[in-house]
């Protein structure tokens, strides 16, 4: 009897003060819920396991005029390869095949010239296309629409109306970065209002004194902003690089929660500025660089928007190295997502059935690839 005590003894004590699961937090800072996440994820560490779906070619049709592009893709599997700069956009279906050019070049109704910060998107079961200060839609078919002016380059749409910029003021020799909200007046007479989402002094660039003085931009030691919008919740996931805080707000500008990690900085020796700044020179330029570069990494490079609410933030790992950490919808941190080999993830669009991205070929040939995630169903499916 005296023995089955002392064992029950035993299994309490270690039931009381055994290693315990670390769960998030939810703590009110100043009136606002923060998540305070685990340093590791809830769900553990995941490699992808990835089917390739699909591949474009794009230089295999002679009317495909296309060096480097982006791509946009529509819930029904239509893809658009465009060139932002050279003012192409080439439209194929869902199985790849070719369906002809969006838009042309000129000063038209449904025209663009080239060098004005092009892109196009799919909203409303239509395509838009921005560029020159101006908003052009055009039906599934690629026939023009209408088009209105918008006064702004390259926005993120929220509707026709709204829509996010990011813009910089300069003030002498510092300069402000923001991420803003606009919205058009529907009456031409009235004023458009903007709403401040988030700022800071100072970031994007490290300037040379002096405003024609030159500088540099950086993902992995350079402080600027990273933002990201949730079209589907109509959330915007914003923060400052330099700290693992990630500021959750709806269409009012109103914190709905934020999202915080535990984050040790790594610092960047003379060696690594070098790998990170691999245009440097022995010149003067090029030694005011190195000397300016942070001596520390910054704490995340890169937001995504993941399916289902879920967030996908890129966190510095290394010298040009990267993890991505998974957050569901309520800020918890899930998972540690990995890519499966000699696949990158660095530069993907996810969709509701995994990503699509670009890939070289030997023959430095870019091609687009479709690649479907078949082991987080709780967050992909087809």
């Amino acid at each position: 009897m005296k023995k089955l005590i002392y064992l029950i003894l035993i299994i309490s004590l270690f039931l009381c003060c055994g290693p315990k699961e670390e769960k998030a937090e939810k703590i009110m800072i100043d009136g606002v819920t923060h998540i305070i996440n685990p340093e590791k994820p809830l769900k553990g560490e995941i490699t992808l396991d990835i089917e390739k779906t699909l591949e474009i070619n794009p230089y295999q049709y002679e009317e495909v005029g296309l060096g480097g592009f982006d791509y946009v893709r529509d819930t029904d599997g239509e893809v658009i390869l465009f060139d932002p700069n050279y003012t192409e956009a080439q439209r194929f279906n869902h199985n790849g095949e070719y369906l002809g050019s969006l838009v042309r070049k000129g000063q038209g109704p449904g025209e663009f010239p080239n060098g004005q910060f092009f892109y196009v998107s799919f909203m409303n079961n239509q395509i838009w296309a921005t560029g020159a200060l101006k908003l052009a839609k055009y039906d599934k078919n690629g026939q023009f629409l209408v088009e209105k002016r918008l006064g702004y380059y390259h926005p993120i749409f929220v509707d026709e109306n709204t829509f996010f910029i990011e813009e910089n003021e300069w003030k002498e020799e510092d300069w402000l970065n923001k991420i803003s909200l606009v919205h058009l007046s529907s009456d031409k007479k009235g004023k458009s209002s903007v709403i401040d989402f988030f700022q800071e002094k100072n970031v994007g660039m490290i300037h040379r004194k002096g405003r024609d003085g030159g500088g540099f931009s950086d993902a992995w030691g350079v402080p600027a902003i990273e933002y990201a919008y949730d079209q589907e919740n109509q959330k915007l996931y914003v923060g400052l690089n330099t700290e693992y805080k990630i500021y959750v707000k709806n269409l009012k500008g109103e914190i709905t929660h934020v999202i915080e990690k535990p984050y040790k900085h790594l610092k960047v020796s003379l060696e690594d500025k070098k790998k990170l700044l691999p245009w440097v020179k022995d010149d003067e330029f090029g030694k005011w660089a190195l000397s300016v570069y942070p001596n520390t990494s910054v704490a995340f490079k890169d937001i995504k928007i993941l399916p289902k609410g879920y967030l996908a933030v890129y966190r510095v790992s290394g010298v040009k190295t990267f993890e991505i950490d998974v957050f569901d919808p309520e800020g918890k941190f899930m998972y540690i997502m990995k890519p499966a080999k000699k696949v990158s993830l660095d530069e993907v669009k996810f969709y509701s059935f995994g990503f699509a991205t670009t890939e070289t070929q030997e023959d430095g040939l870019i091609f687009y690839v479709e690649y479907k995630i078949k082991n987080l169903p709780d967050i992909f499916q087809d």
